[in-house]
């Protein structure tokens, strides 16, 4: 029983460090979860963020339900129940700080929203909110696009880049196509549209 404590208690803290969306997120989980606890590999990290942007609702939320699921049936091998335990536990987790915090908020609101302090807090986090925002933009592309981490040491520096550090053409492809279909001015493309678009090529040009 003590996974399922551990889980409420990490995704609990993830609850309380969500500010902005859901993508905030992404490099507090790769930190946590990969590089620091282990219980799950890049690989993985990378399948199931990627399945819980293509399922219904916040991506935070899904991500959570996706690890505490993955994690718990990982310590209890074939046992799903387990697994949809952990799954439970995790988002329940993750939502409680927040509505916590959101119930003192609706309480206090309209008397501190003008306030210095509060000013003073949105000054502060705002731009660290930006600044995760970009880091998880970054740790989607060297998933996607690249196939490794980007060697930043080696670029800054003029060393030699590794041998291993390539670029995906075709995720490249799709990056770009992607970006300027949500993004062009006109009749642009949905969201889910270009999901589904690229699921189906890459399903179609790269068949495992």
């Amino acid at each position: 029983m003590q996974i399922y404590l551990v889980l409420f208690l990490v995704f609990a803290q993830f609850g309380l460090l969500c500010f902005g969306g859901g993508n905030v997120l992404t490099p507090i989980y790769i930190d946590e979860l990969v590089e620091g606890r282990g219980w799950l590999s890049p690989e993985e990290f990378g399948n199931l963020l990627a399945i819980a942007q293509m399922t219904p609702g916040p991506i935070s939320v899904n991500a959570a339900t996706f690890f505490g699921y993955n994690v718990a049936v990982d310590v209890f091998p074939g046992n799903h129940l387990a697994g949809f335990l952990g799954a439970g536990i995790s988002t329940f987790a993750l939502l409680l700080p927040s509505f916590i915090l959101m119930m003192i908020v609706l309480r206090t609101l309209e008397k501190h929203e003008k306030g210095r302090g509060m000013k003073s807090i949105m000054w502060g986090v705002g731009p660290a909110t930006i600044g995760l925002t970009i880091v998880a933009m970054m740790i989607f592309i060297e998933m996607s696009v690249f196939t490794q981490a980007i060697p930043w040491k080696a670029l800054v520096t003029g060393a030699t880049i590794p041998e291993s550090f390539t670029i995906r053409p075709f995720a490249l492809f799709l990056f770009i196509a992607s970006t300027w279909a949500l993004t062009k001015k006109g009749k642009r493309l949905s969201i889910m549209a270009v999901i589904f678009i690229s699921a189906v090529l890459g399903a179609i040009f790269l068949k495992c």
